[in-house]
This record gives structure tokens, sequence and C-alpha cells, in this order.
């Protein structure tokens, strides 16, 4: 695992981002509400997928949920929606520009449980 930080401006706040894999089609995973860029490790995902991964077929990204934790705190609905937009701000100016950056510009999948699945769509 490569693990990659970062002062997001979008969020004003740190963001992380796991890599697992070394070549292969990019797949952007989302954690579950709460849930942060290690989620899918510890829940036993990246070794259900470790044969795609040691053939090279998929190459696993994960980020942390900020916004996740916004829709379960009990904030404020308009506040959870601004966070949740400046989440998806960030994803788009941060995250998929450091995903391109690492495999080239080939089709990115997205795929998340939970608010994870929210999120990936």
């Amino acid at each position: 695992m490569i693990t990659e930080r970062w002062h997001s401006e979008r969020l004003d706040t740190s963001l992380t981002m796991h890599r697992w894999g070394e070549v292969g089609v990019p797949v952007l995973l989302f954690p579950t509400a709460g849930g942060d860029a290690g989620e899918v490790d510890r829940f036993g995902l990246i070794d259900a997928v470790g044969p795609l991964l040691a053939d090279g077929r998929v190459k696993i990204y994960s980020v942390d949920s900020v916004a996740g934790r916004a829709w379960l705190n009990g904030a404020d609905p308009l506040h959870a929606a601004w966070l949740q937009n400046r989440f998806d701000a960030a994803v788009h100016a941060e995250v998929v520009p450091a995903i391109i950056a690492d495999t080239g510009p080939l089709p990115i999948i997205a795929a998340g449980a939970s608010i994870g699945a929210f999120n990936a769509v």
C-alpha cells in the first residue's frame, strides 16, 4: 500500500488516499459513512481482489470520506450539503488528477458501499 496525503484547499483539511497495485484499470473506492481511506483494507476487500491486483488487472485507490462524516454527526442539512459539494469538488479537482498522474488518462471505475456508493455515482 502506498499512501498520499495532502492539504485539500476545498475541504480545508488533510485528505488521504491509499493505493494498491502497480498497473491496471484504476478503481476508485469510496468508504462507507464514517469510514476512511483504509477501511477497504481493514474490511478485507483488498485481500478479496488480491488476484486481480497480482495479475495487473486493477489498481485500487481509496480516499477519505469527509462528507460521510458530515451527514452522520447531526449537522445542519445545509452545512452537510455544502460539505458534500466541497468533497465532490475535491474529488474532481484533486483526487481524479492524482489518479490520472499515476495511471495516465485511463477511464476510472468508481465504486463504494453505503454513502460510498452515493459518492461513486
